[in-house]
């Protein structure tokens, strides 16, 4: 028996959408670029800017048994947009803001230290995945390259300054492990 037209549209709309979707994941699952920020291998940077987007995804990959924090700092060093994110093993669930912070200059050129962070009204990054396999915490992310938005800096070509951190804790007001 030959299939109603509204069923064989219907398959077509689901083949589309299967391609569509497998792109999709295909486009996340290969992110090209890696950084080591942790000189003990303790925090990876992996990235891909993807295609025709606008947009990047950002991936990272900690030692950590708590929250971790991606800082992406502005050329002078001066402001940073903080990716705060992690795995809750309570919940089973990951969780993820959009911060933002100033840095105070230390004596020593290069040092310095940082105000507390404080939440960007306006969420620009959208979690994608987060995981926790003992001892490590996956979190991946997206984000435009440049939101627009004031407290989020813009990504641009060649190299930026980026700050990296985590906790042995979940807790938002802990204490980082290692920075």
């Amino acid at each position: 028996l030959p299939l109603p037209s509204s069923t064989l549209r219907m398959m077509k709309v689901l083949i589309a959408l299967a391609s569509l979707l497998a792109l999709s994941a295909g486009q996340l699952n290969t992110l090209t670029n890696t950084q080591e920020l942790d000189p003990a291998g303790n925090f990876r940077l992996n990235w891909e800017v993807l295609p025709g987007t606008g947009d990047i995804v950002l991936e990272i990959v900690a030692n950590a048994t708590g929250w971790v924090s991606l800082e992406i700092v502005t050329d002078d060093g001066k402001y940073a947009d903080v990716i705060f994110a992690g795995f809750n093993d309570e919940t089973q669930s990951g969780y993820i803001e959009d911060w933002s912070l100033e840095w105070v200059p230390g004596t020593v050129p290069g040092e310095g230290s940082h105000l507390l962070p404080i939440p960007d009204e306006s969420k620009d990054v959208i979690l994608q995945t987060a995981s926790f396999t003992a001892p490590t915490t996956t979190i991946r992310v997206k984000r435009s390259l440049n939101t627009g938005d004031y407290y989020d800096v813009p990504f641009h070509s060649g190299q930026m300054p980026i700050g990296w951190s985590y906790s042995t804790s979940d807790a938002y007001d802990s204490v980082h492990a290692a920075a």
